[in-house]
């Protein structure tokens, strides 16, 4: 009878322990499982994440850090959302005894607030874009400088995929779970089409947007500087929608030839337009195509010794029918392209003109800067700027097309009224004037914005329960 006891009380105790072994595994199951959720929220609101590896502190090569490029904060700190130290990565779950009436740390009450019941932690991220049964490295092919493309990746027949791998703890007892995931990676080609700004700002807190009549197109501000959603939506004052991006601005256009031009000569596949800044005989009249009857520099139309076809390259014209002029001295010295009141800086309305200012924009009183066509998209005018754009009132400024000037400021002083229909993209921005902004027909223009198609994540598959190291 004594051995029959002995026997039935280990058995008991066993099955006891078997019992409390599967609770606290499935307490950490549910944790890792947990982080999972948490972590695909965090590439769903941060999708550049997507397709780098973390294998460098900031979640980014460490040729190519893109955590400035996310709207949370991505740090190796402790606690941080890259943190993947084993004493300090573990981000806590907790809650509220109210809300649940559940006794969640067994101490007989069930209204304790915010108690811990676990933690999870990232153990690491891959982003396998070629199929490699290799996951220990970084997959991505190396071509592609970690751009997810929307001709290639999106048909990859190889199915580009995050591979996550999160541990859950228990907070009672330490027991530790690990679950592996595929996060399917796809693309939504109409990502860059649907998203291009008529007015791109990239600064972090906008203070005098000026008056921008609601609904006002899209509104595109750089991400804020502090909180956990940087790019959470904002409204200006007036009622101004804008988003938060935090993509930079496109790089100034790429000119055909290499800068400084010292001198343009025949053989240069780029035209010159002529104009100093500041006093008023120092602006556009100035230019030999500058007709004073009219007040207007018509460009696309060729003048004597301009010329055609300005992008042609070594191995053949690209069909872009593109003119290209540059404001500037031979020698590279900034010079300001200055458009003074009542004259105007158009286009033919058939070739799209760019325009690259190696210096500063000056806008003063009533100007028109449009094409002669109504035809005509806002792209078939660019001006690309150096230096910073001023636009001084009063007076009505008229313009169909881009003005892009990535490292300057854009300044609308004396209460100027702009009517625009096309973007301005800009570094920064301060006006006490109005822009009455028309987004009807936006169009990509030579430059291609930053921001590579914004990967879409799928449902995790694959899940994989793994020993813990």
């Amino acid at each position: 009878m004594v051995l029959l006891s002995s026997v039935a009380l280990v058995q008991s105790s066993e099955e006891n322990l078997i019992a409390i072994s599967k609770d606290q595994s499935s307490t950490s199951l549910a944790m890792a499982e947990l982080g999972i959720a948490r972590y695909r929220e965090l590439l769903n609101n941060n999708r550049v994440l997507a397709v780098y590896s973390l294998n460098h502190p900031d979640w980014g090569w460490t040729t190519n850090n893109i955590s400035n490029q996310t709207c949370d904060v991505i740090s190796n700190a402790a606690g941080g959302w890259a943190d993947t130290n084993p004493t300090t990565g573990w981000r806590d779950i907790t809650l509220n005894e109210n809300d649940f009436g559940v006794d969640f740390n067994d101490d007989g009450d069930q209204t304790d607030p915010a108690v811990e019941i676990g933690s999870y932690k990232l153990v690491n991220y891959i982003y396998d874009n070629d199929d490699d049964s290799n996951t220990a490295v970084d997959d991505i092919d190396t071509d592609e400088d970690g751009i997810f493309d929307q001709t290639d990746d999106a048909a990859n027949p190889d199915n580009p995929k995050g591979i996550l791998t999160v541990q859950g703890r228990d907070s009672d007892d330490g027991s530790i779970a690990q679950i592996q995931v595929n996060i399917p990676i796809g693309v939504n080609i109409e990502d860059l089409n649907s998203l291009d700004p008529g007015i791109w700002i990239h600064q972090e807190n906008l203070t005098s947007p000026g008056t921008i009549p609601a609904p006002s197109g899209n509104i595109v501000l750089y991400k804020q500087s502090t909180g956990s959603n940087r790019c959470a939506d904002t409204t200006l004052a007036g009622g101004i929608p804008a988003i938060r991006d935090p993509r930079d601005l496109p790089p100034l256009v790429t000119l055909p030839d290499p800068t400084p031009f010292s001198p343009l000569v025949a053989a240069d596949k780029i035209n010159t337009l002529e104009s100093d800044g500041g006093a008023s005989s120092d602006d556009i009249s100035g230019d030999p195509r500058y007709d004073a009857v009219e007040n207007e520099i018509i460009l696309g139309t060729l003048a004597v010794g301009e010329v055609q076809n300005s992008d042609d390259t070594a191995a053949g014209y690209t069909g872009d029918d593109r003119y290209y002029y540059y404001v500037g001295t031979a020698l590279g010295t900034p010079t300001d392209l200055t458009i003074n009141d009542g004259q105007s800086l158009i286009t033919d309305g058939t070739a799209k003109v760019i325009i690259y200012v190696d210096g500063n924009l000056n806008i003063n009183g009533n100007v028109n800067i449009t094409n002669s066509s109504d035809d005509a998209t806002s792209k078939f005018l660019e001006i690309h700027v150096t230096g910073n754009v001023t636009i001084d009132g009063p007076g009505t400024v008229d313009i169909k097309g881009l003005i892009h000037a990535p490292q300057g400021t854009v300044t609308l002083s004396n209460a100027p009224i702009v009517n625009l229909t096309g973007s301005i993209w800009a570094n920064n921005w301060t006006s006490n004037g109005t822009v009455n902004l028309t987004t009807s027909d936006y169009e990509f223009y030579s430059i291609t914005p930053e921001r590579t198609p914004n990967p879409l994540t799928y449902a995790p598959t694959g899940w994989e329960q793994q020993e813990v190291d």
